[in-house]
């Protein structure tokens, strides 16, 4: 005869704590809506009782939640300004294209996705906050957008304890969450093999200030590694900037002085200073675009920000099945690779 399993219940805990069955599942996943006194009594009582979570169990909740297709928990997405929230809900080909993936991604896992602008809204952190919770939204994915040093990017604390927050991109006012981002550091080591195996002997760093802080200075700190491992005569300096972006102007007068054979850029604004000056790409220079997004005969990395998108929503959703609320002891970095992307700017073969 079989012996009696000893498994331990939420039921069994709900006897010796006196406690509810919903109110012990929700402390026992260390939910916020319930006092912290009570959680630590309730936990307390279930690892006396040598209580273990069935791993299966979140995953059926997952299924049979996707069959009640009425009701979708809601993740927020929080910007700063309306300029980011125009481009995300239009066909740009970073914002458009990164909320488009979210979307997408959540709609799969059966979430629904609101957006909201911080100066449109016009409260504080703790009023936005009380919306949230009034909405019955616990994930939130937090998106830079602007300069942090001229204040135009997003500095909203929430009361994290009741959220469980993913940061897309880069943004210094939010380092301790948990992040999702494209991997510009390796991109740049892909343009850089690419100019290895065509023996580019000069290559210039023609990327703008503010192009370069959207990849949190990682564009330029890996062009500056792989300058400092070439002879003194061809290092290329940068274009120089005063105070802003360098313009049409200052950059073709950098590029009448310095020569270079091949530029890595971001976008196609400084192929069409060159091509409107009469150089010809690419048997006068040639061109790597470390954000290669649809832009015709560039050659370059594509960043796969749809990729990134999807993958900050799969890292939302696994937080909030383990009800790991609040700032994290350890955060974590989810860096999506590029992939090059050939195109007629950078010959392979010649």
């Amino acid at each position: 005869m079989a012996g009696k399993s000893t498994r331990v219940t939420l039921q069994d805990i709900s006897d010796k704590t006196g406690y509810g069955r919903s109110t012990v599942s929700l402390a026992l996943r260390d939910h916020p809506s319930i006092k912290e006194s009570t959680r630590k009594k309730i936990r307390s009582e279930a690892e006396k009782l040598g209580y273990r979570p069935n791993p299966l169990v979140s995953v059926l909740m997952a299924q049979l939640k996707g069959k009640h297709k009425d009701y979708r928990e809601t993740i927020a997405v929080l910007v700063k300004t309306a300029y980011v929230a125009e481009q995300m809900t239009s066909a740009s080909p970073f914002y458009g294209m990164l909320y488009d993936s979210i979307k997408k991604k959540a709609a799969e896992q059966g979430f629904s996705v609101d957006l909201f602008c911080a100066d449109e809204l016009g409260v504080s952190a703790s009023r936005l906050s009380r919306i949230f919770l009034s909405r019955g939204i616990h994930g939130v994915l937090i998106f830079p957008g602007g300069s942090t040093a001229s204040g135009e990017r997003l500095d909203i604390q929430l009361d994290w304890q009741y959220f469980v927050s993913v940061l897309v991109g880069f943004n210094g006012n939010y380092q301790e969450l948990n992040q999702v981002v494209p991997d510009y550091t390796y991109d740049v080591n892909i343009a850089i093999e690419m100019l290895h195996r065509s023996n580019r002997e000069r290559v210039g760093f023609a990327i703008p200030k503010s192009r370069n802080r959207g990849s949190d200075y990682n564009w330029m700190a890996r062009f500056l590694l792989y300058q400092r491992e070439l002879p003194v005569r061809r290092r290329i300096p940068f274009v120089p900037e005063k105070g802003s972006d360098f313009g049409k102007e200052e950059f073709l007068v950098w590029f009448q002085k310095h020569t270079p054979d091949t530029l890595l850029v971001a976008g196609d604004e400084v192929r069409n200073w060159l091509e409107e000056a009469g150089v010809s790409i690419p048997d006068d220079v040639r061109l790597i675009n470390l954000v290669k997004r649809g832009e015709a005969g560039l050659a370059g990395i594509d960043p796969q920000t749809s990729e990134v998108g999807g993958a900050a929503v799969e890292l939302l959703i696994s937080l909030l099945q383990s009800n790991q609320y609040g700032i994290p002891q350890y955060p974590r970095t989810i860096a999506v690779k590029g992939a090059w992307n050939p195109g007629k700017s950078f010959p392979e073969h010649s």
